[in-house]
């Protein structure tokens, strides 16, 4: 035995050479793995939290337009829209809130201006698709403001009748401060994500990219995202979708090319106040 470890000794040597190192490489595998596992949760866990900050503002918006809906300063000024006071009275309360709530405008329920902060009384917005098809809920939207010639987003939803509930007898709506959603998603650092960004049902950015900057926007309302990601979201949210209600699944973190060409790791959440998604990307 002793004569065969001395004859072998080199290829002895050699094996334990080899074997250390290929427990070496395992070992480095595993630890890949594992630190490879923990970024994908930590991905899932931002899109998570980000969703529900986002949904939680959106809701909030709905509530604040609910509010204005009920006040009968502008339900006076849709009954009597000829009348200079109502007028006078419904401009000064639009004045007195535009500083927390921009871009309030009440409109007939065809679609037409009747008193706004920035909108022209008379501005015709029937060609939207909202009142085309005559809906009666209350939706968020991106809209062409003909006086600022430039795509704003916004929420609108119905004004009822004092007396018949069920009756619509105009609209209001106001901008949506997509800024203030832009912060909610850079408020990133230190968790593990190069870029967290919002999108509506249709893969339109609704947050600010790192990466776009057109017409000082950083992308908002121009730049769409066709990434897988992307499209594997917005096909989930459309399938476990239930009557307004998301279905809970198991989501998964997977890697692919963001909507740079750059390829990630992409987790996603369902923002359902808008049908969209937020997306969390790292490169590692």
């Amino acid at each position: 035995m002793k004569s065969f470890i001395i004859k072998n000794k080199r290829r002895l040597l050699l094996s334990l050479i080899l074997l250390f190192i290929l427990l070496f490489l395992v070992l480095i595998n595993y630890y890949n793995m594992q630190v490879t596992d923990a970024n994908k949760e930590s991905l899932q866990l931002l899109a998570d939290e980000k969703a529900a900050q986002v949904n939680l503002f959106l809701e909030s918006k709905k509530e604040e337009l609910l509010l204005l809906g009920s006040m009968n300063v502008f339900k006076d000024v849709i009954a009597y829209p000829n009348d200079s006071s109502k007028m006078g009275m419904a401009r000064d309360h639009i004045n007195e809130l535009k500083g927390i709530i921009p871009g309030i405008s009440v409109l007939t329920k065809e679609g037409i201006v009747v008193v706004g902060d920035v909108d022209l009384p008379g501005t015709d917005y029937s060609q939207h698709p909202y009142f085309i098809e005559k809906r009666q809920d209350t939706i968020f939207t991106r809209y062409y403001d003909p006086l600022r010639k430039g795509d704003y987003y916004a929420v609108i939803g119905p004004i009822y009748d004092n007396l018949e509930k069920n009756k619509i007898i105009g609209r209001i709506a106001f901008d949506v401060e997509l800024n203030k959603i832009s912060e909610i998603m850079a408020e990133t650092q230190d968790k593990g994500a190069d870029e967290v960004y919002l999108i509506d049902d249709t893969g339109l950015l609704l947050s600010a990219s790192k990466f776009v900057d057109q017409n000082n926007t950083r992308g908002v309302l121009i730049q769409n995202v066709s990434s897988e990601g992307a499209k594997e979201c917005l096909a989930s949210l459309e399938k476990y979708d239930q009557n307004g209600f998301i279905e809970e699944h198991a989501e998964k973190v997977f890697r692919y090319l963001d909507y740079m060409g750059n390829e990630v790791y992409g987790a996603h959440a369902y923002v359902p106040a808008i049908m969209g998604c937020v997306i969390a990307e790292s490169a590692s």
